[in-house]
């Protein structure tokens, strides 16, 4: 049954979510008084001194956002995040508002990664829903109203939080609609990991002790294995399940072989974004 204290809000984001103002660069501006050759020959310096944070720009009910990241471009794109180029917008929005916000990495990634995802609502009204986010690892965008907070491997990083009582939609672009990605991930992970120094024998001891917070790690179940380096994770374990217990049996793992995460050779493995979500760095 649908909670009925989450709003109404269509599956892909129709607005451009709140971001942290902190490092605003410029608030809100006119092109009619900041046109947009001055505005394109700032963002080409800025983006070669390697700017990474965020560009907006609306015109009534009409909008773009454009994102770099250490002076690379990632794109701009509009509601349900479609791609949408810089001579279009300045032709479209002729006499639009702009902002331009500085944003970590990090946050510049999640945005681009939940541009065009569906949302799902939250288990609960907040902050009953908190525990189980905190819990799932989750990563992502939460938004309510106008509330937009900013979730990286279940830690709160920045923004709103929906007020007590509400509900909220869940953004995140590591769902079930990218399973797969993320199994190869943690396969690749896994290998790796095992070449290097082999996981087994403790992985099976610290499964063993997981599996009461993680059922999925039951070994008699069969659920989540990790045998002759090869990871099986059954098609009815859901990804909220098996990231968060993939994380603690790797972590626990490490934590019996008296190994680091520095130790291991997966340097490739560190820049895509399932590592980000892993949240291996942040416990």
């Amino acid at each position: 049954m649908p909670d009925p204290t989450a709003p109404s809000a269509p599956p892909k984001l129709t607005h451009p979510v709140a971001v942290p103002l902190d490092a605003a660069v410029y608030g809100v501006l006119s092109t009619d008084h900041y046109p947009w050759t001055d505005v394109t020959a700032d963002l080409s310096v800025r983006q070669g001194q390697q700017f990474t944070g965020v560009f907006d720009a609306w015109q009534g009910n009409r909008w773009a956002r454009f994102l770099w990241n250490q002076g690379t471009l990632l794109g701009g794109y509009t509601s349900s995040g479609q791609n949408v180029g810089w001579s279009t917008v300045m032709q479209g929005l002729p006499r639009a508002h702009v902002r331009l916000t500085e944003l970590s990495p990090r946050l510049v990634d999640l945005l681009w990664a939940t541009r065009d995802v569906e949302g799902r609502p939250a288990p609960a009204a907040w902050p009953a829903a908190r525990a189980e986010l905190e819990r799932s690892h989750y990563h992502g965008l939460i938004l309510s109203g106008a509330a937009c907070s900013y979730w990286l491997a279940g830690r709160l990083v920045a923004g709103d939080l929906p007020a007590d009582g509400a509900g909220a939609w869940l953004f995140s672009p590591h769902s079930e609609s990218n399973r797969e990605d993320l199994l190869q991930f943690w396969q690749d992970l896994l290998s790796a990991t095992n070449r290097a120094h082999p996981l087994e024998t403790a992985w099976q001891e610290v499964t063993m002790r997981l599996a009461d917070m993680h059922p999925c790690l039951d070994p008699f179940a069969q659920d989540v294995t990790f045998q002759g380096g090869r990871l099986t994770v059954q098609e009815d374990v859901p990804v909220d399940e098996f990231r968060p217990a993939l994380a603690d049996a790797l972590r626990g793992t490490l934590s019996r072989l008296g190994l680091r995460l520095v130790d291991l050779p997966i340097t490739n493995l560190r820049e895509q974004p399932e590592w980000a979500a892993s949240g291996l760095e942040n416990r």
